[in-house]
């Protein structure tokens, strides 16, 4: 083989070893990243996927409907999203008949609360805290994130191609069981803090109710499952006592009777 053809085989197979090197780090790098994981399924997928866990949830859990509840968390919903600037989900709110103290979010904008955190919570703007961290993860696509993450867009595409209940029912809690990484919940922090400003609803009620939390937390108590799944440490707590409203912030108290929604339950 003469020199100049060996010169050009060495050069190709460099230019190739240097392609494939720049796509491995390229792919993992696409792989920590949410922006770039969540932008792989659209808002349309993940509305019809948010539609499938609907159905589920529907099916294997009672909901709070037409009551004293239900309409307080509609004016809560109400006041949030008018504080939005601008959002790609029509949101839905809803109250689960269950004494965990918990809150989760699925795709396309679904929240959820469960009647035992309602319970705990001693005003409607706590309850409101809440669910604008939970409008966080929905803003931030960290659920997609979450999802794609543990699957893939193709198995995504397969499921709303028409899935496996039993395959959508495991997801389904995941989604409700798993936690955010420390970053993601941060993030929801930080969206919540500003929202709740924006909505004329103290942000300091964030670290108020978690703060009670976990002090309840000290003697273990079974039904506090959003201690496990947005586990909130010193620094988290932290972050909403060093967050700093405007001057002239002056909030702008619910006018709901708190005492007849929690006795509604």
């Amino acid at each position: 083989m003469r020199a100049s053809t060996l010169r050009d085989l060495f050069i190709l197979l460099a230019i190739g070893a240097g392609l494939f090197a720049g796509g491995y780090f390229l792919v993992k790098r696409i792989g920590q990243s949410d922006f770039d994981l969540s932008f792989k399924v659209s808002y349309k997928q993940e509305e019809q996927l948010g539609n499938l866990f609907k159905d589920l949830i529907w099916d294997q859990f009672p909901t709070e409907k037409d009551n004293a509840a239900d309409s307080a968390l509609q004016q809560i919903k109400d006041r949030l999203i008018k504080a939005l600037d601008t959002t790609a989900y029509r949101y839905q709110f809803t109250i689960i008949k269950n004494e965990q103290i918990n809150a989760f979010t699925i795709p396309g904008g679904n929240i959820y609360v469960f009647s035992g955190l309602m319970k705990a919570a001693e005003s409607p703007e706590e309850v409101a805290a809440v669910l604008a961290h939970e409008m966080g993860h929905a803003e931030k696509r960290h659920v997609v994130t979450k999802l794609m993450k543990e699957l893939s867009i193709t198995a995504i595409v397969t499921i709303l191609s028409g899935g496996d209940p039993s395959t959508l029912a495991q997801i389904l809690k995941s989604i409700i069981g798993n936690t955010f990484d420390r970053e993601q919940e941060s993030k929801a922090d930080q969206f919540a803090l500003e929202l709740l400003e924006k909505a004329k609803i103290s942000p300091k009620n964030l670290g108020r109710f978690f703060e009670r939390l976990n002090e309840k937390n000290l003697d273990y108590d079974e039904n506090l499952e959003i201690l496990m799944t947005h586990p909130h440490n010193d620094k988290r707590i932290d972050q909403v006592r060093k967050y700093k409203t405007k001057n002239d912030f002056k909030p702008e108290p619910f006018q709901i009777d708190w005492k007849k929604v929690q006795e509604s339950l």
